[in-house]
């Protein structure tokens, strides 16, 4: 199985999921959040130039420093997530809430509150990685790249295939 820019330890050792958790039950929203949110950030031709280099560890050291950021995200999402579907899941006689017996579950409210908590995180996240990757937009080849057309990050600092990335001031939204 390919990672996504994330592995079992580091959600661990990060406090994101829990010893008693199946990182299995994971993967799905794992590579999800690295297609669904990094992907369009980077663009899929640099996404992609950096999962083949993630997964063979051939990273540079300044790729290296990116993906670190880009965990940040993706943790958050992979927790924010989680709140959702440790508390909730569909099952064949319908959407269930999980329950123990020496526990009690999370009302729709602290479940709601709990996701966006988490989510806020990840906006601050997505945030330190755009203006990281705008400030050493030199470092990655690939990101400037002709071929990497979709970033949102790139299109948003860039008019006319001219380089505006630090032509006046300019807001960047997620």
């Amino acid at each position: 199985m390919s990672n996504y820019f994330i592995t079992e330890n580091y959600l661990r050792a990060n406090g994101i999921i829990g010893a008693n958790v199946d990182v299995n039950d994971y993967k799905a929203t794992t590579e999800f959040s690295a297609k669904a949110f990094i992907k369009p950030m980077l663009g899929t031709h640099f996404f992609n130039d950096l999962f083949i280099k993630y997964n063979a560890q051939t990273l540079s050291t300044d790729e290296e420093t990116l993906v670190e950021a880009m965990q940040k995200c993706i943790a958050f999402r992979i927790k924010a997530q989680a709140v959702l579907e440790l508390s909730y899941q569909l099952t064949n006689k319908g959407l269930m809430r999980q329950s123990d017996d020496n526990a009690t579950s999370a009302d729709k409210g602290e479940v709601a509150w709990l996701y966006d908590h988490y989510i806020s995180h990840v906006k601050m996240f997505e945030i330190d990685l755009k203006n990281y990757l705008i400030d050493n937009k030199d470092l990655y080849p690939e990101f400037m790249s002709a071929l990497n057309t979709d970033s949102n990050i790139k299109i948003s600092c860039c008019k006319n295939g001219k380089d505006d990335f630090n032509e006046g001031v300019g807001f960047l939204f997620i």
